[in-house]
């Protein structure tokens, strides 16, 4: 007969040792193997994003499926966690389309971000020359060290995805987490999203450009979902798809809501002293034609109410120390040649 072999309390003790608690069994089911560059989570997006980059006449471009998007706001959380955004300050929003009879029963929720234009508006319009067009990607990225914070960008892009940052004194907005693309990793948004909603295409330039030309022959224009401005303005690369098509008369929850700016004080006082400069120096050489006055005097006046009206504006700047800038682009900018 055996004899029976009764565990220690130092048996007991080593078996615990060797089970794993529940941090400990997650960690260990979500290890991977280091020898691989891929990340432990590629599995759960791995298949989000293209097999390949994009190629000549090519660009990356946000795809949305608006059947799978639930607006439980998981892509604004990772955004705002994994590109460390201010508490304010968020790059990708959630809103939601409905039936405008109080009956309608349809309704869309729709995840934005910078939809990575093929003719950007903001970069145009930017006098500072602070943003880029990757020419193999097709992201535009904002150049903080270059923005000077004029706030012009979030005036000339019609879906008003630059915001300005008044602590920071700068504008900032989705670069598509280039960085995290160029290694394979997708962006935050779309390893965010649980339902697989948010996905990274590659965009063949020339088809978007004919396919937003021929939608714009129909009366109720091409644009990327109902009330968004026309498509035919920047060329967004971003795509909704729907198993269904979203009835044209679609309305936003917030259509009827007023988003107030930040002020533009400097900007009143320059016009109300460049007004008066200006009213200053025609009363002046009407006088001196009529042969009634004009003085030197009433011109150094004058010419001391512009120059005062030139330096309030520079106080619009979020950064008034690099108002140079502003010249850069004189080649592109309608507001560069309107400073000069």
């Amino acid at each position: 007969m055996t004899p029976t072999v009764t565990a220690t309390p130092i048996d007991d003790y080593l078996r615990r040792q060797r089970e794993l608690t529940a941090v400990e069994r997650f960690a260990a089911r979500s290890d991977h193997d280091t020898s691989t560059s891929e990340p432990a989570s590629a599995r759960w997006w791995q298949d989000r994003l293209p097999a390949a980059p994009p190629g000549p006449g090519q660009q990356y471009g946000f795809r949305v499926d608006l059947d799978a998007c639930t607006g439980c706001k998981a892509c604004v959380a990772a955004c705002h966690s994994l590109n460390g955004l201010r508490p304010e300050e968020n790059w990708r929003t959630v809103g939601t389309l409905r039936a405008p009879s109080p009956t309608g029963a349809l309704h869309r929720t729709v995840t934005s971000a910078c939809h990575h234009c093929v003719e950007p508006a903001c970069m145009e319009g930017c006098p500072a020359n602070a943003y880029e067009k990757d020419p193999i990607t097709g992201i535009v990225r904002h150049l903080d060290d270059s923005c000077i914070g004029c706030s012009y960008c979030t005036l000339t892009c019609p879906y008003e995805v630059p915001r300005f940052d008044a602590d920071l004194g700068i504008v900032r907005k989705c670069d598509m987490c280039a960085d995290r693309l160029s290694e394979g990793e997708a962006p935050a948004c779309v390893q965010g999203c649980p339902t697989g909603a948010i996905t990274v295409d590659v965009v063949d330039v020339d088809d978007l450009v004919a396919e937003i030309e021929a939608a714009t022959k129909d009366p109720a224009g091409a644009a990327l979902v109902p009330g968004a401005p026309a498509s035919s303005l920047t060329v967004p690369s971003t795509r909704y798809v729907s198993s269904d098509p979203l009835p044209d008369d679609l309305v936003a929850d917030d259509h009827a809501s007023v988003h107030p700016g930040h002020g533009h004080t400097p900007l009143a006082v320059m016009l109300v002293l460049t007004q008066v400069s200006v009213g200053a120096f025609l009363l002046d050489g009407t006088l001196r034609i009529s042969g009634d006055g004009g003085g030197t005097a009433s011109v150094v006046v004058a010419l001391l109410t512009g120059l005062l009206a030139l330096g309030a504006s520079v106080l619009h700047l979020g950064r008034p120390l690099l108002a140079w800038r502003a010249l850069l682009g004189l080649g592109h900018s309608w507001l560069s040649r309107e400073i000069a």
